[in-house]
């Protein structure tokens, strides 16, 4: 009787496992021969018969259904899919803007803001490894006021180039850190977008300035990922992107995020991908101790049905322990952007990203 419990409330949990990685799917295309076909994949087998990708490296895994007459070695190119209802009539009703999106009355007073006694800053510069407070700022006259450290405030292109000139900034992540990229190329005019011939939103992208002698690169982080048709090739896991990067004097800036993807699937699931980062980047660090490495955390504003800025914390939480002692910086945009005035949303406007690109620069270039 104890086994029969135990094999019905297993299955119960693999059942809900299926639910919820079912929830969302992505399409993989082959082409073999002259002929074409596209599948479903996903990061946990989707059908009975399926094709299975593992690196070698990272010992991750993924699976695409096997198309009938292709080889598993026709797969050449990823993309997102859709995502299936998981709420009926009764549930969505709850979940309309018309529902959430409702101001909370309140009756806190005006909250006035006077000089500070002292003209010193007591706070020290940017530099990885120091604590974080709750919270760790504020904005003022929209500018993010560091409670962790001194961070600058890089107002001209000027600046910018001046802080990164003899640099290499590796960006690996998502689409809310390829908005740091843009941001840097709409904002310094020397510093121009290097034509890769590949698709622009997975990337990877690159942008170089010839005048002041730097680059930055933005590539997206492997599957799971939901963006537009890309080869598989142009895909690569952030740990083993580190583990070829020599590192070297501190001309050298490292820059990862990775969680708004993984909200749809199991913890554990996103706890490997992350481990694997951090232990990659131990070993950049132990050859490479002037490389800096800076830690983008996640965003608030995740308002889909299958996912939530709760999920999100939770991710965003386990995040910042594994990288914790580690001697890294944290960018933290998860209160620069939950506390902001300006709608939520996954991607921040650019008043926001501006103040996450001057942190950024506040621990490269600290004085």
């Amino acid at each position: 009787m104890t086994r029969n419990k135990s094999f019905h409330r297993a299955l119960c949990l693999w059942l809900l496992f299926i639910l919820i990685i079912t929830g969302i799917y992505f399409h993989g295309y082959f082409i073999h021969d002259g002929s074409s076909a596209t599948v479903e994949c996903n990061v946990q087998p989707p059908g009975p018969d399926v094709c299975t990708y593992r690196d070698f490296q990272s010992r991750e895994e993924w699976f695409c259904n096997r198309p009938k007459g292709f080889p598993c070695s026709a797969y050449q190119e990823h993309s997102a899919g859709a995502r299936r209802p998981i709420l009926n009539a009764t549930e969505q009703q709850f979940l309309q803007k018309s529902v959430t999106d409702q101001i909370i009355s309140s009756t806190v007073r005006k909250i006035t803001i006077l000089p500070r006694n002292s003209s010193a800053d007591e706070r020290s510069v940017c530099r990885p490894g120091l604590p974080y407070p709750d919270p760790s700022g504020y904005y003022y006259q929209d500018v993010w006021q560091s409670r962790v450290c001194r961070n600058r405030h890089f107002t001209f292109p000027s600046n910018v180039t001046s802080c990164l000139k003899g640099k290499v900034v590796y960006m690996f992540g998502d689409s809310t850190l390829r908005q740091w990229w843009e941001y840097l190329i709409n904002f310094v005019p020397s510093l121009q977008r290097v034509d890769l011939h590949v698709s622009y939103a997975p990337g990877p992208l690159l942008a170089t300035d010839v005048e002041h002698g730097y680059l930055v690169q933005w590539r997206a982080h492997q599957r799971p990922l939901s963006m537009r048709r890309t080869h598989v090739q142009e895909l690569r896991y952030i740990a083993n992107e580190l583990d070829n990067i020599g590192g070297g004097d501190d001309g050298v800036v490292i820059v990862i995020n990775c969680m708004a993807h993984f909200v749809l699937f199991p913890v554990t699931f996103y706890l490997q991908r992350i481990r694997n980062i951090r232990n990659a980047v131990v070993r950049l660090l132990e050859r490479s101790p002037q490389t800096k490495v800076i830690i983008k955390s996640g965003n608030t504003g995740f308002l889909y049905e299958h996912g939530s800025d709760w999920l999100s914390f939770q991710l965003d939480t386990l995040m910042r322990a594994v990288f914790s002692g580690l001697p890294v910086a944290l960018i933290d945009a998860w209160q620069m952007t939950s506390c902001h005035y300006l709608p939520k949303g996954i991607h921040p406007q650019e008043i926001i990203i501006k103040n996450m690109v001057d942190s950024m620069l506040s621990y490269i270039c600290p004085e």
